[in-house]
């Protein structure tokens, strides 16, 4: 039943099935990573406490309507409130299970030597690929409920990012921010990212355009170079009559 909802869903809202495709790398540096089952678990706990919120109020709210059109002689129109009440709790708990299952499914993490790509979500999908050359900071955050399950969020920043703290890791990808939530072997994980980092920085990868740099440096014209030089003494002269 929930593989039929599955594949209805992802038709309807075209949420491609497969992984996303490799970022920028070798193909033989391809690790994807996924989020634990612990945290489905913890997912639908959370939600779930939200749910029977919401259930104790509607119910609670149909019950009073029921008994006072069963005091007044109504006892058709109390069954149906009931009956209504019910059918609406039963869907939204449908609904609840499968966009939670789904929000777990549709989760990849996907690095290699010079980049990470992140993409989650279903109703609104959302991906985002960081290259190593800006990544500045990872590290992991766990809250009291995700310790108890043993699992945590993986955060990487990048320049501009921020810190953890001030962008929140709940589902939080920003151009700038990356979240690898519900990790099991989080500290595995933020140190592989680590030491492909600085592999990266040791082999003196980088942009492109910033490694071409010296060569077209190299390759300016001699009257250039001397033009250049002559603006240089220009400036120096010019700061000394004006020191004196």
């Amino acid at each position: 039943m929930y593989e039929a909802l599955k594949r209805a869903v992802l038709a309807i809202l075209k949420v491609p099935a497969e992984p996303p495709e490799e970022p920028a790398g070798t193909h033989e540096s391809v690790q994807v990573f996924r989020a634990s089952p612990r945290f489905l678990t913890y997912l639908l706990l959370q939600y779930g406490i939200g749910m029977v919120i919401l259930a104790t109020a509607l119910m609670g709210a149909a019950s009073a309507a029921a008994v006072l059109f069963w005091s007044q002689g109504m006892a058709w129109l109390a069954v149906v409130i009931w009956s209504l009440a019910a059918v609406v709790m039963l869907v939204k708990a449908a609904v609840f299970y499968v966009t939670t299952r789904l929000n777990y499914e549709m989760r990849w993490y996907i690095v290699t030597d010079r980049s990470l790509r992140i993409r989650e979500g279903v109703f609104f999908m959302r991906e985002v690929t960081l290259t190593f050359a800006n990544v500045q900071n990872i590290s992991t955050t766990q809250g009291p409920l995700q310790r108890y399950f043993g699992i945590a969020d993986v955060i990487v920043e990048t320049a501009g990012g921020g810190t953890g703290a001030a962008h929140g890791a709940e589902g939080m990808m920003l151009a700038h921010h990356g979240v690898l939530r519900g990790i099991e072997n989080a500290a595995e994980v933020r140190d592989r990212i680590q030491s492909l980092l600085r592999a990266y920085r040791a082999a003196g990868l980088g942009d492109p355009e910033d490694r071409n740099a010296p060569a077209r440096a190299a390759s300016m014209p001699d009257a250039l170079v001397e033009a250049l030089r002559g603006v240089r003494e220009e400036c120096g002269r010019l700061k000394t009559l004006l020191a004196g």
